[in-house]
This record gives C-alpha cells, sequence and structure tokens, in this order.
C-alpha cells in the first residue's frame, strides 16, 4: 500500500500505548500518538520527533476528538492503522462504587472509541485501506466478579468490534481485537524503569506480562496479509487464575 504507514495510537503515554509507539517508531512509521496528561504528552514530544505529531486531547470531549483527527489529516492526509488503545480500569464494588466515576469509564472505554472509529472510517474508506485494532481484555471475554463495570465496558466494545468488523471488510478494512490479561505496567502499579527484576520475575512464574508480549500480539495480527483477519486474540499469564 504504502512504504510508511500512518498509525495513530491512543493512549500513547504510558503502558501498551508507549510499547507500541516505540515499536513501530523504530520501523519508522508515521505516528500520531495521544494522551491526556500534559506533562506525559511533553515527555513524547521530546522522545517522538521524526515523523510523527504528538497531540494532547481529552478523549472523553467530542470537541478534542474531532480535533485530532483534523490535525492528524492535515498531517499526512491520511490514517492507515487506528489503534484505540486508550482505557480506563475500574474495579468497584457495585454496591460502594462511584456512578459518577463508571460514566468516565464508559464515556472513555466505549464512547471515544465509536466516536473516534466514526471519524476514521471515511478516510480508510475512501483509500480502500485501513486497519482498526482495538485494546480490549479478557474482561471483555468473560465477566471477572472485582471489575463489574470495566468488564461491562469491554463486552460493549468486543461486540462493537465484531459487528464493525462486518460492515466495513468489504473496504478493506479490518477490525482486529486484542485481549490480554494482566499486563505489568501501570495499570497494576508496576514502574517499568524501577521495577525490572520485579518483572522478570512475575513473567517468569506466568503471573504477569510484559508488555513487549502484547505488542507482539498487535504486530502479528497487524502484519497478517490483507485476507486474513485475526478477530480476536487473547493473550493471558500462564498462572492467571480466571
Amino acid at each position: 500500500m504504502y512504504s510508511k504507514k500512518v498509525m495513530l495510537i491512543t493512549g500513547a503515554t504510558s503502558g501498551i500505548g508507549r510499547a507500541l509507539a516505540d515499536y513501530y517508531y523504530k520501523k519508522k512509521y508515521n505516528l500520531i500518538l495521544t494522551g491526556s496528561s500534559e506533562s506525559k504528552v511533553k515527555d513524547l514530544k521530546n522522545r517522538f520527533k521524526k515523523n510523527s505529531i504528538v497531540i494532547c486531547c481529552d478523549l472523553t470531549s467530542v470537541k478534542d476528538i474531532k480535533m485530532l483527527i483534523k490535525e492528524s489529516i492535515k498531517k499526512f492526509k491520511r490514517i492507515d492503522i487506528l489503534v484505540a488503545n486508550a482505557g480506563l480500569y475500574e474495579p468497584d464494588k457495585v454496591i460502594a462504587g462511584n456512578p459518577d466515576r463508571w460514566d468516565k469509564v464508559i464515556n472513555l472505554n466505549v464512547s471515544s472509541v465509536f466516536r473516534i472509529i466514526n471519524l476514521v472510517l471515511p478516510y480508510m474508506k475512501k483509500n480502500k485501506f485501513g486497519d482498526i485494532a482495538i485494546t480490549s481484555s479478557i474482561s471483555g471475554h468473560q465477566a471477572i466478579y472485582w471489575e463489574p463495570i470495566y468488564s461491562a465496558s469491554k463486552h460493549a466494545i468486543q461486540s462493537f468490534a465484531h459487528g464493525l468488523r462486518t460492515q466495513v471488510a468489504k473496504y478493506n478494512i479490518r477490525v482486529i481485537s486484542i485481549a490480554p490479561g494482566v499486563v505489568l505496567t501501570e495499570l497494576w502499579g508496576i514502574n517499568p524503569k524501577n521495577d525490572k527484576n520485579k518483572i522478570k520475575h512475575l513473567v517468569k512464574n506466568g503471573k504477569g506480562l510484559n508488555v513487549e508480549e502484547v505488542v507482539d500480539c498487535f504486530d502479528f495480527a497487524l502484519s497478517r496479509k490483507r485476507g486474513t483477519t485475526i478477530r480476536d486474540l487473547v493473550i493471558l499469564p500462564t498462572n492467571q487464575d480466571i
């Protein structure tokens, strides 16, 4: 298609999104990276300078999402790959939970994904090429009792992805869902820089996944020939008991 693909990654300031940015930057992709933290976005701008734009935006804001896509198209004229990765984790018990926070979870994990895909699809359709890769979760495949709100958000995304795939396949657009279990990132209180020995120990004992293993899953799915779609890929630590 193109020698240098254009990839938009949401939630690129940490965890899986940051690891994906590092990986595809080394592969010389044109990158559009987003995050909501001004300080972390500044750090990204200092790191990703060539063939990249870094945009600070709140994906729960319709105005910000529209701005993101407008600036992306202005810079690169197209978006070949969308990695809808940004998300908010929520392990609340329903009886004592905070419904206002639940709204934020749904707005980011579900509604923002709907909206950004809605805005990206016309460009992919026009070019007759596109990949939409969504960071889901094992929680999207089975309800986990200690995180029912989060599980509900990921179940919604799974259903959406499956329906979307059948609608857009005729335009040479693939929809891919990557669903990891425990990934050893900031989400679980892990500092990738300072906790290397802890990460190594947990990975060795099948208690958590290296973020690089999740990146490998994305790259495997995205690198298949156009006639093949990895609709769902679930990756778990060997000893995650779910």
